[in-house]
């Protein structure tokens, strides 16, 4: 009878410690958003050097503050920071899947929304809406993003796969400041 008792109980700790795996490599869902979505729910749209960060704590959630140097309003009006969930305080890290980290000194676009409710500034569709500026040997700049390699969904609740976006960043200035672009809620 012990022998059955300790073979129940290996199987018990060890379904408690998958169990707990599961839980802690939870991955994070995106719905797929095309650039003239972006365009018309960002609050704000800008061109921006990441010159700094700070954490804080929020109830038990780290956020990362980066600080905003903007150089380009597209849309909306400036922002002096972003935050976004994830980053390391009081000795502790918290990481979030989908969420990028930013790198100061390096240049942005970024598609961002305001919250009316907490008035934090939050990137629009988490990667989607954080595109890098490199300058080319000609003068003019490039905006880019890898691809994405969390889940999306289409508006449908369909698997779709992610591309990586590369366009000259005069290109996409004119794209997302069409005609009739305003800021509009979140679907």
């Amino acid at each position: 009878m012990l022998f059955h008792k300790g073979i129940y109980m290996s199987r018990l700790v060890r379904l408690t410690v998958a169990l707990f795996v599961c839980i802690a490599a939870s991955a994070v869902t995106l719905e797929q958003l095309s650039m003239d979505q972006m365009a018309q729910n960002a609050t704000a749209i800008v061109r921006a050097r990441v010159t700094g960060s700070y954490t804080s704590v929020i109830s038990s959630t780290i956020y990362t503050h980066y600080k905003l140097q903007v150089s380009e309003v597209w849309k909306g009006s400036t922002a002096s920071e972003v935050m976004l969930p994830g980053g390391v305080a009081n000795g502790a890290r918290q990481s979030f899947p989908g969420v990028p980290e930013l790198t100061s000194g390096s240049e942005y676009l970024l598609f961002l929304w305001k919250s009316p409710s907490t008035g934090i500034t939050h990137l629009l569709g988490m990667t989607q809406g954080l595109f890098n500026v490199t300058a080319q040997a000609d003068g003019s700049a490039i905006a880019w993003r890898a691809k994405i390699g969390e889940t999306m969904l289409d508006a449908s609740g369909h698997k779709v796969s992610d591309q990586a976006v590369a366009m000259k960043l005069a290109e996409m200035k004119s794209r997302v400041r069409q005609p009739g672009i305003t800021a509009g809620p979140l679907k």
